[in-house]
């Protein structure tokens, strides 16, 4: 089998997650001549990486590495789970073969009785295929294995990749607060998280922060996060702070001209324009009355449609999560509302349009944040009670409820705030694809300059 001089293995889940790992593939090609990568691009990231140029991976492509006899009983597991596990974005013969391989890696990790259990309680959820990405590792044969924070299989190739002795690099995209015991999967010490204002607020999140087997580096958003991880155990010295280059793209003038050529399209040019990105909440939380699923998500869609009608001087749009978007009602566009599809439309361009960007939890509220524009954050999102709270970190204005949103709307349009501290530019792929190149330094040969701050 030839091999060039260097070989990576990147992995990846969809929407953050794809759009922090390609401006890495693509900052590594520029510095490492004849790099030879392999994209592990898993459920919705295949298209988007497709559609980016990349010739990307999926689990269906990697079925031989299963004997015949493994290949059929996976394709089976794969059929009785495929109901509810469906995307339109992801064809039916690699939602099989994700799904299959994963639940066989269960019955083969735990036992028949044991997998049926974690697979009744957990579904998908509780997916970590451990044994089936030593396998794809042995294949590929990767001098470095690259992944985001996502659990399930990029983590499962990161704790493969050090099983077998090759360095390893995780990119984080949130806070690294320590896991709350009663709310992770697996638990470590908490870290409390002070909100820093008179508020009382405090939270628990971020399971990779209890995570017990780390990678040989990981790269963070900001001091605050590196501070978190120490916190929580973590060495300083593997933390790197780089920033998220998913973020890049919205400091690159091209985006500011996309964003214009869409109020220009939508023709909401002298328009106030507010981004609703919703999400499904994945639990409960018995401080609010909004359950896990889709009500909160929906209430907040509803709300909004109905607020904008009452301000001729603004527009809205909506924008639900990409793995999740095909399951809400697509209510006819009009005037002054845009139903955005993901697979349709970048969300860079979007956030850049804004004025305002309305959010529970998702990483659209950091990023619009992090280009000066005013968030609102839903405080009675369960993920934001169990998880964390973007107001709680100043990166955005407190929303009590779904009934207080339009005249916190009307107030942050009419009185915009200052930027927060989380405003700044950014170069994070070029200072990950530094700190790829101190882990495989000797391939090169020779050291490396580190891109990030340690």
């Amino acid at each position: 089998m030839n091999r060039s001089p260097v070989s990576i293995l990147m992995v990846a889940y969809g929407g953050g997650h794809i759009a922090m790992v390609l401006p890495v593939i693509r900052a590594l090609r520029a510095r490492i001549p004849g790099v030879h990568i392999d994209l592990l691009a898993l459920t919705t990231a295949k298209r988007t990486a497709l559609e980016a140029g990349e010739a990307a991976l999926g689990y269906a492509d990697l079925l031989h590495l299963l004997s015949p006899a493994e290949q059929s009983q996976a394709l089976e597991l794969g059929r009785t789970l495929l109901e509810g596990n469906a995307h339109p974005d992801v064809p039916q013969a690699e939602s099989l073969a994700y799904l299959g391989v994963n639940a066989l890696d269960l019955y083969q990790r735990l036992g028949p009785a044991a997998a049926r259990d974690v697979l009744a309680k957990k579904g998908r959820h509780g997916f970590y295929p451990i044994g089936f990405l030593r396998r794809v590792i042995d294949h590929l044969r990767p001098d470095l294995v690259i992944a985001t924070n996502a659990p399930r299989s990029e983590q499962a190739a990161l704790d493969a990749a050090g099983d077998a002795g090759i360095p390893t690099l995780a990119m984080l995209d949130l806070f690294g607060v320590g896991a709350n015991p009663g709310v992770g999967e697996r638990a470590s010490r908490p870290v409390r998280l002070r909100a820093p204002s008179s508020s009382s607020a405090s939270f628990f999140a971020d399971a990779f922060a209890a995570r017990t087997r780390h990678p040989s580096r990981v790269c963070v958003l900001a001091g605050a996060v590196r501070d978190n991880l120490v916190a929580s155990g973590w060495p300083c010295e593997m933390i790197a702070i780089t920033g998220n280059p998913a973020f890049d793209a919205l400091f690159d003038p091209t985006m500011r001209e996309a964003a214009m050529a869409l109020r220009k399209r939508l023709g909401w040019v002298n328009k106030k324009i507010v981004l609703l990105a919703a999400q499904p909440e994945p639990r409960g939380h018995p401080a609010t009355r909004w359950p896990a699923g889709d009500a909160l998500a929906q209430a907040m869609e509803s709300q909004l449609r109905a607020w904008v009608m009452t301000r001729p001087d603004a527009a809205l749009i909506v924008r639900h999560h990409p793995n999740h978007w095909h399951r809400y009602p697509r209510l006819a566009d009009n005037a002054q509302v845009h139903f955005s599809v993901p697979r349709e439309e970048s969300i860079d361009p979007l956030i850049l349009a804004s004025d305002c960007v309305v959010v529970q939890t998702t990483t659209v509220g950091l990023q619009a944040a992090t280009v000066g524009i005013p968030v609102l954050a839903m405080q009675c999102s369960p993920g934001a009670l169990s998880g964390f709270s973007y107001a709680d970190l100043g990166i955005a204005q407190r929303v009590p409820d779904v009934a207080d949103l339009p005249a916190a709307l009307d107030f942050a349009l009419d009185h915009p705030a200052p930027a927060t501290a989380w405003a700044r530019n950014s170069r994070a792929a070029e200072a990950v694809a530094g700190e790829a190149l101190t882990l495989i330094a000797p391939q090169i040969g020779g050291a490396a300059a580190s891109g990030g701050e340690a």
